[in-house]
């Protein structure tokens, strides 16, 4: 995860509700809201427009207006959400322990049986 600058515009009561406005303090700052992790207060709804974001608490979240505001990005690598059979490309799967030994049995038996074979 990769903390962003962010400060709190406000912070008001808007019925009963509470909404928090703040600036990410990043310059042509273009992700989803998805991408989005926050400190301990964690909205129940929120959008991201023109370098804002505007949050909605149930409580009052105690920010003061201007302090920084707890805030992270979390960057997804494109190998693990591609497509399906892009993705099965990265995956290790764990050697199977009690598959392992009768591939050594098979070779055995055929080399036998090759071997005693008329030619």
């Amino acid at each position: 995860m990769i903390r962003l600058p962010a400060k709190v515009l406000s912070n008001e009561k808007r019925g009963e509700r509470y909404c928090v406005t703040v600036e990410i303090e990043v310059l042509n700052f273009r992700r989803s809201f998805n991408c989005l992790r926050f400190g301990d207060q964690i909205p129940f709804s929120g959008s991201y427009r023109d370098g804002a974001l505007e949050l909605r608490y149930y409580q009052d979240p105690g920010f003061e207006v201007g302090q920084p505001f707890p805030l992270w990005l979390i960057e997804f690598d494109n190998r693990h959400y591609g497509a399906i059979g892009h993705s099965l490309d990265y995956l290790s799967f764990p050697p199977l322990k009690g598959l392992t030994g009768l591939s050594k049995v098979r070779e055995s038996a055929s080399r036998r049986f090759f071997r005693h074979s008329p030619k």
